[in-house]
């Protein structure tokens, strides 16, 4: 269904950030989020745009099209989710050409220069063919949002997802990560009597140590492992049955994720440890030679002055639910830095910048004849 109501008022890239910014959309703050959202859908009514809202177990999605159609010819992507953060974060600060805030730079600058283009472009309908996707889970794996709109049929020619690449370098590749639960069963006994219990902490501790001992010494570029989180036992003077850690590990390679996991899997076995897999997404490699990709390099070069170089990033972002669907992914942004930090910031004249390279790109691919 069309949406057209009165012209939303146009505010500016750095006010629309601010106003994203303060709605508090920590991953699993659903009054928060769901606020976030009914602003955004609010702001995009007023736009001439087919507007649908979705949910995917408990995490809202929005996704805004110039033509009747689930795959127009470029998609704007954006997540709305971020980490939590001190209250004073969710409000935007402007400090000698920085903005600070969470979110600023993951990601909530492109949701806010996705707003300011409906803004400048007035968009009539037939004149482009565009679409614009909100999500509000990738901080948590993803699954519910751009990956469940994926497998609805939504989809693009082109996609532009600006979560990593920074700095103005195109990801053309990223690390594979699988993050993993190891539980350990234990026998409770007294404190004071261990030997007539079983120690699961023990049995973990252990485990956790051999497979830590597979990544030898942590360095960029190199398979990583982070213990991330470790609970068990109820009592202070009881022999503890349970015990689970959280493990996150990144590999530059398939190939290194499918050795390591098989030698982890032999750990857990030989301990009788459980390995339950919480999250797993496969690298990326990226093709810059593609028309659509190529194009949206030559405008960044023309607009930031200097050729644009590849760059390999550590994490991972829904860009690889694209990459499963077969759909070109460009995922680059401007200056900035500190993200999951307490001084997330973003570079004001750069970010402004980059709207004016999304600006042209869109104006230049997706007009419609």
């Amino acid at each position: 269904m069309i949406v057209g109501m009165k012209q939303a008022s146009p505010i500016g890239t750095v006010a629309h950030l601010s106003k994203l910014v303060a709605f508090q959309t920590v991953s699993g703050s659903t009054e928060e989020v769901d606020a976030c959202f009914d602003y955004l859908a609010a702001y995009l009514s007023g736009h001439n745009l087919h507007l649908k809202r979705l949910e995917s177990n408990g995490f809202p999605s929005l996704f805004a099209s110039t033509q009747p159609t689930t795959t127009p010819k470029v998609l704007l992507q954006a997540h709305i989710d971020v980490v939590p953060a001190k209250l004073t974060s969710f409000t935007l600060e402007q400090k000698a050409g920085k903005l600070y805030g969470r979110g600023v730079y993951d990601m909530k600058f492109a949701a806010a220069c996705y707003l300011q283009l409906l803004d400048d472009l007035q968009v009539i309908p037939g004149n482009y063919d565009f679409g614009i996707m909100f999500t509000s889970d990738e901080e948590v794996n993803g699954k519910n949002g751009v990956c469940y709109l994926l497998n609805k049929g939504y989809g693009a020619e082109v996609c532009i997802l600006p979560d990593a690449g920074n700095d103005w370098h195109i990801e053309t590749t990223c690390n594979a990560v699988w993050i993993t639960r190891l539980v350990s069963e234990g026998v409770s006994a007294h404190g004071s009597r261990p030997w007539e219990g079983r120690n699961a902490i023990n049995n973990l501790v252990e485990g956790l140590s051999e497979i830590h001992n597979l990544f030898g010494e942590l360095e960029p570029f190199k398979n990583s492992i982070t213990i991330s989180k470790i609970q068990g036992g109820q009592a202070i003077n009881q022999v503890p049955d349970q015990a689970e850690a959280t493990i996150d590990m990144r590999f530059i390679s398939d190939k290194d994720y499918v050795a390591h996991r098989v030698k982890i899997e032999n750990i857990a076995k030989a301990r009788k440890l459980t390995l339950k897999t919480v999250a797993y997404v496969a690298s990326r490699n990226v093709d810059t030679n593609q028309p659509a990709i190529k194009e949206f390099l030559d405008i960044a070069e023309q607009l930031h002055g200097q050729p644009i170089t590849k760059t390999h990033s550590f994490g991972a972002s829904d860009a690889c639910y694209f990459a499963n669907h077969g759909i070109p992914t460009i995922v680059m942004r401007p200056t900035g830095g500190g993200a999951h930090s307490d001084h997330e910031w973003i570079d004001k004249a750069e970010l402004l910048k980059f709207y004016e390279l999304i600006k042209t790109y869109v104006t230049r691919t997706a007009k419609v004849d």
